[in-house]
């Protein structure tokens, strides 16, 4: 990569991609095998790719009720867990859930989100999210 393309990569804004995704966060089993369900996976398989930032709305998940975000990674040929928190919703200060905040963060290949909700309730919630990514 040359001098100029890689200091335009520096400024380059990233690119916003917003969703939802509805899954039984309390009944559900995700890919893992723990409870809880596949949230949403970012990167591909082979692939470098640049994230900026990524973000889940907390809010959205019955008052009360503790979350817990685990992020999945392939490290040294093996999937692996590499971040496990839990909120509580309406009592934790933050609404929104950081899953990375790194500025302009190099990964290669893809890293799943999973969510677990102690509560019945969000079975069938459609949770937001934001992520902001660069291109390579």
């Amino acid at each position: 990569m040359s001098l100029t393309k890689g200091t335009k990569l520096l400024y380059q804004h990233p690119r916003i991609i917003t969703g939802t995704t509805t899954g039984n966060w309390n009944s559900g089993v995700a890919t893992s095998g723990q409870p809880g369900a596949d949230f949403l996976t970012l990167g591909a398989v082979g692939q470098w790719w640049r994230l900026q930032e990524a973000y889940l709305l907390l809010s959205d998940f019955t008052p009360g009720a503790t979350v817990t975000v685990r992020a999945y990674e392939t490290l040294m040929g093996a999937e692996r867990e590499v971040g496990n928190d839990d909120w509580t919703v309406g009592v934790d200060p933050d609404i929104i859930f950081i899953f990375f905040w790194f500025i302009a963060w190099e990964m290669y290949g893809p890293v799943r989100i999973e969510v677990f909700s102690d509560a019945a309730a969000d079975d069938g919630l459609a949770a937001h999210y934001e992520y902001r990514t660069k291109e390579w």
